[in-house]
């Protein structure tokens, strides 16, 4: 049985209630609700009661929850949480590759460059992290502004305190030791902080493109 205009207002209300306002899940979760409703009332459930009992069933995706992935200091619903995770998955291990790869490499291996060489690499890499940088606050001021809620809003909001991994090298302004050998903490700081400055580029985008797609203005 298909629901009414005014029957279909209820259940949109009560996603309202619970403050679910994600527009790349808000119109998939709707078609969830209307289509446990319409299967209850098959059954012989009145709206009223087909309505409880998908309240009943659904209540408990709405509830706070966090990931691994994102750390506890991030909780949003459990349907956020899970697509999110879903999508971030590959992008953690690019990010804990990025870090830890160079680490072990200039632990276990030696390379020792030349004065002319360091002077280079090091405004090479001080200045790309500054373009990181200023490219990842640009990021957080524009999602920040938006007000406009994604999967890929809240997987950004997680990785801000990135910015960290390219503040650390730039602090320092070396990137190589006395002995003319890369810094291997350092080093790792930088990939990682690269590492993040791709991803944040990458969730930014499918942020904009769900915007569009979902015809809400963005500024």
């Amino acid at each position: 049985m298909e629901l009414t205009n005014e029957q279909v207002q209820q259940v949109e209300n009560y996603l309202d209630n619970k403050s679910f306002d994600f527009i790349d899940l808000k119109l998939e979760i709707l078609d969830h609700l209307i289509s446990d409703i319409e299967s209850f009332i098959d059954k012989g459930f009145s709206f009223d009661n087909a309505f409880k009992a998908t309240v009943l069933k659904w209540d408990k995706h709405f509830k706070d929850s966090s990931s691994f992935y994102f750390g506890l200091l991030y909780s949003e619903s459990k349907i956020v949480v899970k697509k999110a995770v879903k999508i971030f998955k590959p992008f953690y291990f690019l990010y804990l590759t990025a870090y830890f790869l160079p680490l072990i490499i200039l632990k276990k291996f030696s390379f020792t460059f030349s004065i002319n060489t360091i002077d280079y690499f090091d405004t090479l890499l001080n200045t790309l992290s500054v373009i990181f940088l200023i490219y990842l606050i640009y990021i957080i001021v524009k999602v920040f502004k938006s007000k406009v809620k994604t999967t890929y809003s809240f997987i950004l909001r997680t990785q801000y305190l990135g910015v960290v991994f390219l503040i650390i090298p730039l602090l320092s302004g070396k990137h190589f030791n006395d002995k003319g050998e890369m810094n291997p903490i350092f080093t790792g700081f930088l990939l990682a902080g690269f590492a993040v400055t791709y991803i944040c580029f990458y969730f930014y985008k499918k942020h904009k493109d769900a915007i569009k797609k979902y015809k809400i203005s963005y500024s």
